[in-house]
């Protein structure tokens, strides 16, 4: 338990049992971050690592954060009621996590996204801006001609390319963007657009495009195995994506990618994406392992 703001927070494990409070402090109150919908929290309670902040009177906060292998960690929920200080919340509930954190074998726990309210805060509990990411936009640019890989087939993604996709993904992006087995086991059921890139029933690239509104869309991940890069795979495959939303009416696409990362951005131009004002910090902290493991 911890006092703060004349009250006494009682620190939990967040249960099922409490998804409509939680869904209700999202709804009603301004100190929110999360990246996934509200309406889904409920379904990764049993499933990240999740606390929750009560006092003798209602829900005050709850932390939520998802485990990305294989010893990393990103926060994807946090919220903290309108009545209480964020700062004792915070205090609360972020050694609760660090601590179940540390015991599953986690060594570093991160936080994606500009919540000003959030961010300020961090470094008062070991945070540092590890790195930067950018935000570039397409605006139904016409497309450039390409040069097709003469091997190279492009399909629909499948349940039975899941290793396949996870093995790549490992060896495609560094260790803090790699992402768990079930975002890809959702994104293979939700996504607008999942396909993969195979050449001699060998899978070497996939692209994943999430639609939010009818009109707009994100390109989530677009990968290229290493050994098959620079022969043009990526561009087909991007090429394959944006066609495909050009038929679903998609007039904006945006993405994300590092502002180091040129060379992405020397392709995703070439098609007509432009980096807008957005810039997002990455927020790193390193975990101590405990001693005695």
């Amino acid at each position: 338990m911890i006092a703060s703001n004349l009250r006494t927070l009682n620190i939990r494990p967040a249960a099922l049992s409490y998804a409509g409070l939680i869904r209700r402090l999202l709804d009603e109150n301004w100190a929110v971050h999360t990246r996934i919908l509200p309406g889904h929290i409920q379904d990764k309670l049993n499933e990240y690592v999740a606390y929750l902040a009560e006092d003798y009177l209602s829900l005050r906060g709850f932390l939520m954060v998802e485990l990305q292998p294989p010893r990393s960690s990103l926060i994807v929920t946090v919220v903290v009621h309108d009545n209480i200080k964020v700062l004792p919340v915070l205090k609360a509930l972020i050694p609760h996590v660090e601590l179940e954190l540390q015991h599953r074998g986690v060594e570093a726990i991160m936080q994606i996204g500009e919540a000003p309210w959030l961010t300020r805060e961090l470094p008062k509990f070991g945070f540092a801006v590890k790195d930067k990411i950018i935000t570039l936009e397409w605006h139904k640019h016409p497309l450039p001609q390409i040069h097709p890989h003469p091997k190279l087939q492009i399909r629909s993604a499948r349940l039975d390319d899941l290793p396949e996709l996870l093995a790549l993904d490992r060896l495609a992006f560094g260790q803090m963007w790699h992402k768990p087995k079930t975002s890809f086991r959702e994104a293979l059921s939700r996504a607008v657009s999942f396909a993969v890139g195979t050449i001699d029933n060998t899978l070497v690239a996939y692209e994943w495009c999430d639609q939010f509104d009818d009109d707009r869309a994100h390109l989530t991940r677009l990968a290229t195995h290493p050994d098959y890069q620079g022969v043009g795979i990526g561009a087909q495959l991007l090429h394959y994506t944006l066609q495909v939303m050009i038929n679903f009416n998609v007039n904006v696409i945006s993405l994300n990618t590092q502002e180091n990362n040129i060379r992405s951005q020397e392709l995703y131009q070439r098609f007509g994406f432009k980096q807008t004002t957005e810039e997002t910090g990455v927020y790193q902290k390193t975990l101590v392992r405990d001693k005695w493991e």
